[in-house]
């Protein structure tokens, strides 16, 4: 027997609960970061319970999206049912990725919380944050955190520079730069990408900022740990896929508790407070 989804809440429902509750409402991009925040939640909120809900249960006019300039996609969505709640006064928050930057300046509402760095995977570049995913889940099997933050530092940047300049591009081909055993260090970024962009990505700016978290972008950290010692994290530590590595990440990154100093879950901890 097939299982039907629920119907999606109309945004007029969903602030109607949320007039009539007074119940914190979180609203994010997807299933990740759904159950990611409520288990942060969990330990941050204390006694002050919070609904957590992904965008693809609320139903958002793909026309509106259009009219605002932004895709058809969960990011976008979530700055709708951001916009909506701020001119109607709902006091809910939507967190949404900050990606490459795109639309960040454009919105800018008291109900919106943009990520600090591209996606909720980038804060796991964090050296203590890898030491132990390292430890309690990879198995051991993989340099130091300070050791992987480094040698990530520079595929990451040229990767986002990439992005930067190419915002719907295509998933790149992470496994033509290890073939035959590459290493972090002699990733080559332009054996991932398409002919036509490998012929003028020299001329891309790269980011030079300091701190790496903020141009890593999501999924890039697994997918170039997957490239680097996937036969490790396969064969000695049961991870075969990159949603395995990335909750190890995750998993990890809930345990450090450094995410409590970063600005999106002050404002969050504080919000979820008053």
């Amino acid at each position: 027997m097939t299982r039907t989804a629920p119907p999606r809440l109309s945004l007029d429902e969903l602030f109607l609960e949320v007039s009539l509750t007074n119940q914190k409402h979180l609203v994010v991009e997807g299933r990740t970061d759904e159950r990611f925040l409520r288990a942060w939640l969990r330990a941050a909120a204390d006694s002050h319970p919070v609904a957590v809900t992904p965008v693809e249960n609320l139903e958002v006019d793909a026309f509106e999206l259009a009219s605002h300039g932004l895709s058809d996609g969960a990011r976008g969505r979530v700055l709708i049912v951001a916009l909506h709640a701020h001119e109607q006064g709902i006091d809910i928050r939507c967190v949404a990725d900050r990606d490459t930057g795109s639309s960040v300046a454009a919105h800018s509402y008291d109900t919106l919380l943009w990520t600090d760095y591209p996606a909720i995977e980038s804060y796991a570049l964090h050296a203590e944050t890898l030491d132990l995913a390292n430890l309690l889940s990879f198995n051991e099997q993989l340099p130091s955190g300070a050791e992987l933050v480094d040698s990530l530092t520079d595929p990451l940047r040229e990767l986002f520079a990439i992005r930067s300049m190419h915002p719907n591009l295509q998933r790149p081909n992470y496994g033509a730069a290890f073939k035959g055993g590459g290493s972090l260090r002699q990733f080559d970024s332009s054996k991932v990408v398409p002919p036509e962009i490998q012929a003028v990505m020299s001329a891309y700016p790269r980011p030079e900022d300091a701190d790496s978290r903020l141009f890593a972008y999501g999924h890039d950290i697994g997918e170039l740990l997957l490239g680097a010692y996937g036969g490790k994290l396969k064969n000695k530590a049961g991870l075969a896929n990159l949603g395995a590595v990335e909750a190890a990440l995750r998993s990890a990154l809930l345990l450090s508790g450094y995410i409590a100093t970063e600005p999106l879950f002050l404002k969050l901890s504080v919000w979820v407070a008053t």
